[in-house]
């Protein structure tokens, strides 16, 4: 990573909205609306204009955690409540399911959700909290933006995987383990299937949950009890840098422009840092 300008060694984290039953899944459309979960209770979720305006937008009728932008006016829901993937039509408001079973049996509650540039979607599936339930991944794939394909199971029997995120190379998802507090890699070979699980970082104490890649290819992972976004070089597998934020319960984040926008449910809040760098492309092109 000797091509990437260092770090600041220190951020301020900014209020940005506030009043969120448990802050999760931010998300920018390409317009600079950002949508995010939960907003005054849970299952709805809420949209800060450009201008400021923040308002109760949608109910999902389920409790969404992670959200991505298709890149084709949809938002792509990881709904662990209604235990099932979701697309919002965001012009019309109308929720389609993508998928809500795998071979006959129901989902234990999808967790988040992440993309790559040919529209895939990921998804993890964790168990549950309270039990020692083996999670998975699963991919569905997207032949064109309105309709969903295939739903293939990619890895099973994991520690209750979290937050993921495809590498800016696009051969590679990155998944966080929240119950070994680690970042474990796999290959995706032609037909995005995966391979060769290696442990990237581990750390020492509780516990991991989202994750976004920068345009350097650093990986910024939300430390849910941390309270911080520490940020790793996948490549040597080494910590960087650690962000406290205003409060614990770290989930998530994304980028606009260059700066970071971070769910903290243990504020109620989201919070911005002007990191000063921009985020990997995550958003499929129009298609």
């Amino acid at each position: 990573m000797a091509h990437a300008p260092e770090l600041p060694k220190t951020l301020k984290p900014y209020p940005v909205v506030a009043n969120i039953e448990f802050a999760e899944g931010p998300i920018f459309d390409e317009d600079g609306y950002l949508y995010f979960v939960n907003y005054g209770q849970r299952g709805k979720l809420g949209r800060l204009a450009p201008r400021g305006l923040v308002e109760s937008w949608i109910d999902t009728g389920g409790v969404v955690n992670g959200l991505k932008y298709d890149g084709n006016r949809g938002l792509i829901c990881a709904d662990h409540g209604a235990k099932r993937v979701t697309r919002i039509d965001i012009d019309r408001k109308l929720i389609e399911v993508l998928t809500d079973e795998f071979e006959g049996s129901p989902y234990n509650g999808p967790n988040d959700v992440c993309m790559d540039l040919k529209g895939n979607v990921y998804f993890t599936d964790p168990g549950i909290d309270s039990e020692p339930v083996p999670g998975a991944i699963y991919r569905i794939a997207m032949p064109n933006p309105d309709a969903a394909g295939e739903v293939r199971q990619l890895a099973s029997g994991l520690e209750y995987p979290n937050g993921l995120a495809v590498h800016p190379d696009q051969k590679r998802l990155f998944v966080c383990m929240s119950r070994t507090n680690s970042v474990v890699s796999y290959d995706l070979d032609h037909d995005r299937n995966v391979s060769n699980a290696q442990t990237v970082f581990e750390f020492a104490n509780p516990t991991v949950d989202g994750c976004q890649f920068d345009e350097h290819g650093r990986l910024w992972v939300a430390r849910w009890l941390n309270g911080t976004i520490d940020v790793l070089d996948v490549e040597a597998g080494e910590l960087l840098r650690s962000y406290p934020m205003r409060g614990d319960r770290v989930t998530n984040m994304c980028w606009w422009e260059d700066a970071v926008y971070v769910t903290v449910a243990g504020s109620n809040s989201i919070e911005r840092l002007d990191a000063g760098v921009r985020g990997a492309q995550i958003t499929p092109p129009k298609r």
